[in-house]
């Protein structure tokens, strides 16, 4: 079963992302609070990684820094209401590409289709 790590302060999209992985096989972690998340993390026990970018105490992408200390070879995307562009972020984050940004709101249907491909990438580049 593929495991996956979901980090987003907005307690509803945290809610309905997981119910939705869950309810199509996934097993699912959730934090609503990324410093939660931090000390919770389990290195290479994901499949995939999905972390809000805007949140309070600690943003999304310093999130993703530490997750990278912890394992660096996790699959990590970025879930973001905000305007996001693979080409603006290449030079801070290498291994980022125009995979690892979903933009919400997003359908349930195409959660499950975005998920499916970043981790279909991802195994492929293996």
């Amino acid at each position: 079963m593929k495991r996956i790590l979901i980090v987003d302060d907005e307690k509803d999209v945290n809610l309905s992302s997981r119910l939705v992985l869950e309810s199509n096989g996934f097993q699912v972690d959730s934090f609503d609070d990324p410093l939660l998340a931090l000390e919770n993390f389990k290195p290479n026990s994901y499949d995939l990684v999905i972390l809000d970018i805007k949140m309070p105490k600690m943003n999304g992408f310093y999130l993703y820094r530490e997750f990278r200390k912890l394992d660096n070879k996790a699959n990590i995307c970025f879930l973001t209401a905000g305007e996001m562009y693979y080409g603006t972020y290449e030079d801070i984050f290498h291994d980022l590409d125009e995979n690892s940004f979903i933009r919400k709101p997003i359908e349930n249907d195409d959660l499950l289709e975005r998920v499916d491909r970043i981790m279909s990438s991802r195994e492929e580049a293996i």
